[in-house]
């Protein structure tokens, strides 16, 4: 993954990092990474689409899985 993700809660610095969020994935809608200890950091918004700035996870060809045709 990339973007600013801490493994140790910068507010209290005992939680560990647990999941991010994007929450309805709108433009306006905020990153929200959220630790073991319950604190939830927001970070940038969707609509900046810097995957400097956001988290993203990349995925090689190697893991991704192979498309399912329609039935019918």
């Amino acid at each position: 993954m990339t973007g600013s993700i801490n493994d140790v809660c910068p507010l209290c610095g005992k939680g560990t990092f647990r999941q991010v969020d994007f929450g309805e994935q709108q433009p306006e809608s905020r990153e929200v990474q959220t630790f073991t200890c319950g604190h939830e950091v927001e970070g940038a918004r969707l609509e900046t689409s810097d995957a400097d700035r956001l988290t993203v996870e990349r995925r090689t060809s190697e893991e991704t899985v192979t498309p399912v045709k329609p039935e019918g």
